[in-house]
């Protein structure tokens, strides 16, 4: 592949990565603040997809694509957890709401995007001669 598909999935997997966020910081401040633990951790996301974001469209995008996986896999993770009877920090997610869905969607589209970005990067990155072999 070329550096212009890998550009194009570091940008949608960026774009993915910024809809995690903001779904993030909307149930924040629709109900999930006054949540102990649970509250911090989606404002933290929020703050973590934003950074992640920028980081995938400067000169850093192979650390904001590493950040943006292993954020959207920890959210993936943590939404199935909170899903169980035990719950997550005793919070348990009743049902699959839109925000849960939409959410849970564009996880796993943000790591599916970012881990092809960084498996086509490294094949289209130059080879490197060892000039020490002979």
């Amino acid at each position: 592949m070329s550096s212009d598909a890998a550009d194009a999935l570091r940008y949608l997997g960026a774009l993915a990565t910024i809809v995690v966020g903001a779904v993030h910081v909307q149930q924040y401040a629709d109900f999930i603040a006054d949540v102990p633990t649970i509250g911090a951790l989606f404002l933290l996301n929020g703050l973590g997809a934003g950074v992640a974001a920028i980081l995938l469209a400067t000169r850093r995008a192979k650390l904001g694509a590493l950040g943006a996986i292993a954020l959207s896999a920890g959210a993936l993770s943590s939404i199935l957890i909170s899903r169980t009877e035990a719950g997550l920090f005793d919070y348990t997610e009743p049902t699959l709401r839109f925000a849960v869905v939409l959410s849970m969607a564009a996880e796993a589209a943000a790591i599916a995007l970012l881990l092809a970005y960084l498996v086509t990067r490294r094949r289209a990155a130059p080879k490197r001669i060892d000039w020490t072999e002979r």
